[in-house]
Parts: C-alpha cells; structure tokens; sequence
C-alpha cells in the first residue's frame, strides 16, 4: 500500500499546476457537484467548492437531498462555542 501511496502522491506532485486547472464532479444526493483541486501537497489534497446561500435555500425549498440540505443543517444546528 505504501507503494501505492507514493506512486499517487509523486504523479499528484509532477502535475500539481495541471491538475489544479481540472474539475471533479461528484454525485451527493440528487446533484452532481463540481469541485476544484485547490490544493496537492505532500500529505493530502483539498477540494474546493463555492455555494450560494441562494442555492442552498432553492435545493432545500424544492425538496432535494444532498450536500445544500447537509449544509443548511449544520449552519441552522450550529451552537459555536459560546453555544449561542
């Protein structure tokens, strides 16, 4: 496995500026979702995605599951520290 995971990691590092020009497109619930790789480093690869707040409400209003209702429901649910 080890093997593997440097094989992965060296070819990530040799096209990191290339692969940051690439989008991956996921399917969460009823939606597919575009991300960008915002970050190759050493240990581990970011993802990125924008998401309207306007989006979330339309997805969540219109009856679909996936990542806007997720995210709809941590921020409502949302205690911070101050529990507030």
């Amino acid at each position: 496995m080890e093997d593997l995971v440097e094989k992965l990691k060296n070819k990530a590092l040799k096209f990191k500026d290339d692969l940051k020009r690439e989008e991956l497109s996921l399917s969460i619930g009823d939606n597919e979702h575009k991300f960008r790789l915002s970050g190759i480093g050493e240990k581990a690869i970011k993802l990125e995605k924008y998401i309207r707040y306007e989006d979330i409400v339309e997805e969540v209003e219109s009856g679909k599951e996936g990542l806007e209702k997720s995210l709809k429901s941590l921020i409502e649910n949302f205690k911070g520290k101050k529990g507030e």
